[in-house]
């Protein structure tokens, strides 16, 4: 059958067109507006979701750092008796004790003498610390030995070498460190504990006793040393931020001084 093409049927057609067009632009609209919408939330959810990324990767990024830096200590154990700080064996058979400040810039040119000698020693030879900030030097002194204090106690004995270690690099010339935060966050110490930690002043006695050693031993500046020999007893001391080659022949003068020691019992040293 023919339709015919009259006047009614092209205004239906053209009704027909109009409401297509309609339909298509209201959907179009329709179709941006929840476009619009959905950009909008992701705009509002993306920085929060940028923020989330950028604190897995730093926290990932310390994370590395953090083992990097305790692996550099390995050979501190984790705990040691009687609060003493020692890198490397704790049986070994010289210790190098050193009486310390952390605001002393030989101090922190001498930190990795001891070090590769005891990393090199094959368990023979240790290191201990012990405190001594110098008078002269400012509070920070006294608070950066209370606060490696602190971090071992918090952290454990490899956690205090790794303080020192990044204290002294931390500084230009053994001044005071800027940003103790972050050296907290590399040992996994929060710093509000820290922060109790010395608001109690609880080491503030360890390291008064610590200086007091010194100065009855003799220590009038820093860094001293006394090489020890711990089958004997016998120690020698030695001054300042000396080469490796002083503390090996401090070693072996007191290998020489066993024989005259054959038929005595060990002494007690009282350095440490």
């Amino acid at each position: 059958m023919v339709i015919a093409n009259t006047p009614r049927l092209r205004c239906y057609a053209k009704k027909a067109l109009f409401t297509t067009l309609v339909m298509a632009v209201t959907l179009e609209i329709a179709h941006f507006r929840a476009q619009s919408q959905i950009d909008e939330a992701l705009a509002e959810r993306l920085p929060e979701a940028m923020k989330q990324i950028q604190a897995e990767q730093e926290e990932a990024a310390l994370k590395a750092e953090r083992e990097g830096v305790l692996a550099s200590w390995a050979a501190a154990p984790v705990q040691v008796p009687e609060g003493r700080h020692i890198y490397g064996n704790p049986s070994a058979e010289f210790t190098l004790v050193e009486f310390g400040d952390l605001e002393c810039q030989f101090c922190r040119r001498f930190h990795e003498i001891p070090k590769t000698l005891v990393d090199q020693s094959g368990g023979k030879v240790n290191w201990e610390w012990l405190h001594y900030p110098l008078g002269f030097h400012s509070l920070s002194a006294v608070l950066g030995a209370q606060s490696v204090e602190c971090v071992a106690d918090l952290a454990g004995n490899r956690a205090f070498w790794v303080f020192i270690g990044e204290w002294f690099k931390r500084t230009q010339n053994g001044g005071k460190v800027e940003n103790v935060e972050q050296l907290t966050s590399l040992v996994d110490v929060p710093v509000d504990k820290l922060k109790q930690c010395l608001d109690d002043g609880k080491y503030e006695a360890k390291v008064n006793q610590q200086m007091a050693k010194g100065k009855e031993l003799g220590v009038t500046g820093t860094p001293t040393t006394f090489v020890i020999d711990n089958q004997t007893g016998n120690q020698m001391i030695v001054r300042g931020a000396q080469p490796p080659k002083a503390l090996l022949k401090a070693m072996k003068q007191l290998i020489g001084m066993r024989d005259s020691n054959q038929d005595k019992p060990p002494a007690q040293t009282e350095t440490h």
